[in-house]
């Protein structure tokens, strides 16, 4: 699965009534109705398109009465990490249809953005959205929102390992695909709980996140910048169409030319000498694990 920067979509909400086939969660007792809630990511960067889907679904093979299908949207609620429920606002510029019925095997629906919906999504933080449509059962879904990326910005990632921090000064200048993927998949927590699987002395080691395998960095940036001691690389997939980074940072602990050309680098070693002696010391089974991974930004340059 790709992580790329979001592009700039229009925000819309799109109406949609169509006959079909349809499979969901078990509908209430009283209801034959069943209603489906779902977001398209689990992370979203502020100021970006938060895209959900609403689908409320007539299992049976007769018409059944629904009134709720114009105000759709109307049935959402943002629950805050704290707890605090906040109602949509100005729902009713999103209906989904005027059909007073929904025909067997049919359903109403649209897609949204919760941003249009919950001006409070302007700020980072872990929410759940809740979709309780008259008539059906209620459904829930949660994402977390992230700082936006800044090209401009210094950014810091600091991996604090069971044997202490390392610090690796990100440069977007020759990869900023590669450096943005980088900084949004630290803040959404990819890389807490990675590991140091083994450190190849002269040669280079490897932080690889638990969840890493399943993204797929794509376009893969080749770069010009010398693969020396410190310099730290995705790694790649083998070379040929379709070519693509894994979000595993290796770190290299020697020259390594024959790469050069081949490989994308993100960044460099700023500090954490202590911590590599350590690595050093432990060798090919190092088996070291990632407490956390914090994106910072160099206080002298911020925005």
């Amino acid at each position: 699965m790709s992580l790329r920067p979001a592009l700039p979509l229009s925000r819309c909400l799109l109406p949609v009534l169509m006959v079909g086939l349809a499979v969901t969660a078990t509908a209430a007792a009283d209801s034959p109705l069943t209603a489906s809630l779902r977001m398209f990511q689990d992370v979203y960067e502020v100021g970006t398109v938060i895209r959900g889907e609403l689908t409320v679904i007539n299992p049976t093979e007769k018409w059944v009465d629904f009134d709720g299908a114009a105000e759709l949207a109307g049935n959402l609620e943002l629950v805050t990490a704290d707890g605090k429920a906040i109602s949509p606002t100005r729902p009713r510029r999103f209906g989904a249809a005027r059909a007073k019925a929904i025909g067997p095997g049919g359903f109403v629906g649209l897609t949204f953005d919760a941003g249009m919906l919950f001006p409070r999504l302007g700020r980072p933080g872990d929410y759940t959205l809740r979709f309780a449509p008259p008539g059906a059962p209620a459904q829930q879904a949660s994402f977390k929102l992230i700082e936006a990326f800044s090209p401009t910005a210094a950014y810091r990632l600091t991996i604090e390992t069971t044997v202490g921090p390392l610090t690796i000064a990100l440069d977007p200048s020759e990869a900023p695909v590669a450096v943005h993927n980088v900084v949004n998949l630290a803040r959404s927590g990819l890389y807490d709980g990675a590991s140091i699987p083994r450190v190849e002395k002269g040669v280079a080691f490897k932080i690889r996140g638990p969840g890493a395998p399943r993204y797929r960095i794509r376009p893969q940036e080749k770069t010009s910048a010398a693969l020396l001691a410190g310099t730290v690389l995705l790694e790649a997939s083998p070379p040929g169409p379709g070519a693509f980074n894994l979000p595993h940072l290796i770190v290299l602990l020697g020259p390594r030319p024959e790469w050069q050309g081949k490989a994308t680098v993100i960044g460099h070693l700023l500090g954490g000498a202590e911590t590599l002696d350590q690595l050093m010391a432990r060798g090919h089974g190092a088996g070291l694990e990632v407490v956390s991974a914090t994106i910072t930004q160099a206080p002298d340059e911020k925005e």
